[in-house]
């Protein structure tokens, strides 16, 4: 027997629940090995030849995605000419939205990287601050942080809220920031 009472507290027993468990942050999966195999078109014991564990192949995963993440904006620096810290962003941006599922996993999941992949954050980061030692008047550190949320929250929020007119294009969006970070201060 239900009355209103009892639902409507239920109700906001679900919601509570709900919102509890999104305080704190959520994985996001690798597929799942049987889908994986599912992909490739052999039995799902065939993956545990290559990885004896899910964890083996997410390492795998983020390895090769954050490799070719990175690949992607060191090759955009070295064939562009230009502001480096608008064609780094540009890359950055550029690599995030072509590879949505891989993003996620690597910048808006909660997972720790391993320490056996420790040098993969530090790459992109050193990189980032040497760009941002070039802009005079800032310390480069927080600067290339800066740069970094900037265009993390490009990428995520063109990634997830696509029904956004947003009246600039990612290069200008890009563009806008790296001006910003370089405007003289008073």
């Amino acid at each position: 027997m239900f009355n209103g009472a009892v639902r409507r507290d239920l109700r906001e027993d679900l919601i509570a629940a709900a919102v509890r468990m999104l305080a704190e942050p959520q994985a996001v999966a690798v597929p799942s090995l049987r889908a994986i195999a599912r992909a490739c078109g052999v039995a799902p014991s065939a993956v545990y030849w290559h990885f004896p564990s899910e964890a083996e192949l997410r390492s795998a995963v983020l390895d090769a995605q954050y490799d070719d993440m990175v690949t992607s904006i060191e090759d955009a620096l070295d064939a562009a000419g230009g502001d480096p810290l608008i064609v780094a962003g540009k890359a950055y941006i550029d690599w995030g939205l072509a590879h949505p599922g891989a993003y996620q996993l690597l910048f808006e999941s909660d997972d720790a990287i391993p320490e056996t992949r420790a040098p993969y954050g530090p790459r992109l980061q050193q990189r980032i601050v040497s760009l941002a030692a070039a802009v005079p008047g800032v310390d480069p550190f927080p600067a290339a942080l800066l740069l970094w949320s900037a265009w993390h929250g490009i990428v995520s929020l063109r990634l997830h809220k696509r029904e956004w007119a947003w009246g600039l294009t990612t290069d200008e969006a890009n563009e806008l920031v790296v001006r910003g970070l370089s405007a003289p201060r008073g």
